[in-house]
């Protein structure tokens, strides 16, 4: 079981090792340090990391990253190489060719050692509890909330099998806390 500072420490070893990216005209060779990236945490509870390209920031999930110390080095590094594959590929193919999960970031993304799947898969990861859920009184369909909301939800289900797909207040999921 790892710590937060490992993660940290993983960060900045993966921002500063230089990777050798390969196009059809050429190896280049840079690091994300090299390319002026630096890294921070952030709150988000649905998102595992993010990379910004104009402010030269990767992001990482503090709350996802704590409830999942004990997979730094598959979840977790994952995600990190899949951010710098973001930087990477706006670098090596500019903004309008770059950005995105392409085949050219994907590219970018199994040369540099990442999966180069898009998203994290939410039954390989310990999901931080919710402090709210949206419950369907009819058939016991819940699914996490973070955020308190103001708009009406239906099950789509519900919805689906007897109201033909339309929305309808009878199916309307209600918000409780956990």
């Amino acid at each position: 079981m790892g710590t937060i500072q490992d993660v940290k420490k993983l960060v900045n070893e993966l921002i500063d090792t230089k990777f050798t990216i390969k196009t059809y005209f050429s190896s280049i060779e840079m690091s994300a340090r090299d390319l002026g990236y630096s890294f921070e945490f952030d709150n988000t509870k649905n998102t595992f990391g993010r990379c910004f390209y104009i402010a030269k920031k990767i992001k990482l999930s503090l709350p996802l990253c704590s409830e999942n110390l004990d997979k730094i080095h598959t979840n977790i590094k994952n995600t990190i190489l899949h951010e710098l594959a973001h930087a990477f590929s706006v670098e090596v193919h500019g903004m309008r060719n770059g950005r995105g999960h392409g085949s050219n970031w994907k590219t970018i993304a199994r040369q540099i050692g990442c999966s180069g799947e898009r998203c994290f898969k939410a039954s390989e990861v310990n999901l931080p509890k919710s402090k709210y859920a949206l419950i369907c009184n009819s058939c016991g369909y819940s699914t996490p909330r973070h955020r308190k909301i103001s708009s009406t939800y239906a099950c789509t289900d519900c919805c689906n099998k007897h109201n033909n797909g339309r929305f309808t207040r009878e199916y309307a999921l209600q918000l409780v806390v956990n």
